[in-house]
């Protein structure tokens, strides 16, 4: 706009809307809802197209991290125009809206990140489900830019009846961190009506396969771990050998390169 003046569009939209929210008396906008299509490149070519080449695919797996992690500055015309700074879109949004609207919502109805018909895309999809459960997003909704979204579908069960059977990851989500987030993620979930159930879902980015020592913190003796996971050989949950404790809350478990894993761990 030629007002513009240097001004924020959301800090001047919410600011705006609190203050005739203000003046009526009543919240005038509950959600403030963003569209997200990922300008990440890998090798020249933008992660929600087609290719998926390695190049693509490693962009593609890491271009997540743009949501939130300070330290992760993606190949993009979006952090070029920031100067080449992290984008954390979620911190940085929220911030504003604390700012400027407190208790407004935030909403992405449109977001893609490509890969439908790859496991890249199934990687990148179950990292930003993980990411907008624990940030806070009130509600978001997947805008396939390609007919096969299959890899992605899977990527939802991941999360949402990963049994086959209607097991879900839970209603609460807890503190999970990992020592390198560039090629592994976990997030993790209780249940409040069953507190021995926990759920994990663990992601490996890396072309090899990882092995990870999982340790929890839980009031809850847990002993066995039935464990999901989905892989480039098929666009579906795979259920695969039990992993029992090593030591006291305390697993060790196998990551397929390039995979979603979901752990349900019982006593």
């Amino acid at each position: 706009a030629p007002d513009h003046g240097g001004r924020d569009f959301l800090e001047s939209f919410l600011a705006q809307t609190k203050a005739a929210s203000d003046a009526q008396g009543r919240r005038l906008v509950d959600v403030l809802d963003l569209h997200w299509y990922s300008e990440a490149q890998g090798g020249g070519q933008r992660v929600v197209g087609g290719d998926n080449s390695d190049p693509v695919a490693q962009a593609r797996m890491q271009a997540p991290r743009s949501l939130w992690d300070p330290t992760y500055v993606e190949t993009s015309w979006v952090s070029q125009y920031l100067g080449n700074q992290p984008i954390r879109l979620l911190p940085s949004t929220q911030a504003k809206i604390a700012a400027h609207y407190p208790g407004t919502k935030l909403a992405f109805t449109e977001y893609y990140y490509g890969g439908g018909a790859h496991i890249s895309g199934a990687v990148a999809q179950a990292d930003v489900l993980g990411i907008f459960g624990r940030e806070g997003v009130f509600a978001a909704a997947l805008w396939p830019m390609a007919s096969d979204i299959r890899f992605i579908d899977a990527a939802f069960r991941m999360f949402r009846n990963f049994d086959g059977a209607g097991a879900n990851f839970g209603e609460t989500s807890v503190s999970a961190t990992t020592s390198n987030v560039a090629q592994v993620t976990v997030y993790a979930s209780l249940d409040a009506a069953n507190p021995g159930r926990v759920v994990l879902v663990v992601i490996n980015k890396a072309t090899t396969a990882k092995t990870a020592s999982l340790a929890l913190t839980h009031p809850v003796q847990l002993t066995l771990a039935e464990v999901y996971q989905l892989t480039s050989a098929t666009p579906a949950p795979v259920r695969a050998a039990d992993v029992t404790t090593t030591q006291a809350n305390s697993f060790r478990v196998t990551l397929p390169p390039m995979s979603v894993s979901t752990l349900l761990l019982r006593p």
